[in-house]
């Protein structure tokens, strides 16, 4: 009789998880004015794989970019892709996403970028477009013994203005934007992107800080852009204001917060998710989230 009971209400339990998991993965989609945002698969979707910190993967009919996405260990409190994920990433593996056609670095800091990863993907797909700084280059041209691999390798120039380079239907546009704290980080240089896959915008800004991101966002227009994706540092988010500046900036029909540490708390996850009523946190590494207009 002790052995029922107990299989009763371990099969109720399990009944009572499954209905749980089932309402989370429902509550994980919803639709806004002007997006539908999933983790389950939506046909003719923006996808966009969350590959640790700041990176992501984005893909849209077979149209693929990388920003931030090859990196290794930095530090304990940065999120990093595994080797396995890195392996599938430079083979174009990565499951449900096509092989990468751009990679792009917002700068050389090993939280965001990785010289061997990326010379990996080049000697692998010498076609794929890396864009970053000139720093980035120089630290790709250091350990390149086939020099021919540069051709692909586009620096951005630190000059304020816009640099457009288009492939396979893709647009990226990089310019110069500060990196936060330029007291202490002065020294780096910071790019920001504007990506359009076959109609979606995705701002990435990189580490910045908001009065950093003001001139750049003027020069390109970015307010009139009718941005999709914002990929935001989590610090600019949780500044005080920063509902009211995102609106005047950027005004993204959706928010990804990201360089998000493992150890963030309970408490700022729910900050941000009352601040935002239009918000994703990429916390999982390989999570992936369904975006149509």
């Amino acid at each position: 009789m002790l052995i029922k009971r107990i299989t009763l209400l371990l099969t109720v339990l399990s009944l009572c998880f499954a209905c749980q998991s089932q309402t989370q993965k429902v509550q994980k989609q919803k639709t806004t004015d002007y997006l539908t945002i999933s983790d389950t698969p939506i046909q003719d979707a923006l996808k966009i794989a969350y590959v640790g910190n700041m990176g992501v993967l984005l893909e849209h009919n077979h149209k693929t970019v990388i920003i931030d996405g090859l990196h290794q260990f930095y530090h304990k409190n940065y999120v990093h892709p595994t080797k396995d994920m890195v392996n599938r990433l430079v083979s174009g593996t990565f499951k449900n996403f096509s092989p990468i056609e751009f990679c792009l670095f917002t700068h050389v800091h090993g939280d965001h970028f990785s010289e061997r990863y990326t010379l990996r993907l080049l000697e692998a797909h010498p076609e794929v477009v890396i864009m970053g700084s000139q720093q980035i280059s120089d630290s790709i041209q250091k350990i390149a013994k086939d020099t021919q691999l540069m051709e692909t390798v586009k620096a951005i120039p630190y000059d304020a203005l816009p640099h457009t380079i288009t492939k396979h239907g893709i647009e990226v546009t990089g310019i110069q934007c500060y990196h936060s704290s330029p007291s202490r980080h002065g020294q780096i240089k910071n790019i920001a992107f504007l990506v359009n896959i076959d109609g979606y915008n995705i701002v990435h800004v990189g580490d910045t800080d908001w009065d950093l991101t003001v001139a750049p966002f003027k020069t390109l227009d970015i307010k009139n852009s009718e941005v999709d994706l914002a990929v935001i540092p989590y610090w600019m988010l949780l500044e005080r204001g920063a509902t009211k500046k995102i609106m005047e900036l950027l005004s993204p029909k959706h928010i990804i917060a990201t360089h998000i540490p493992p150890n963030f708390s309970h408490r700022n996850h729910a900050v941000l998710n009352d601040k935002f009523q239009n918000i994703t946190l990429l916390t999982q590494l390989g999570e992936v989230l369904y975006i149509k207009n």
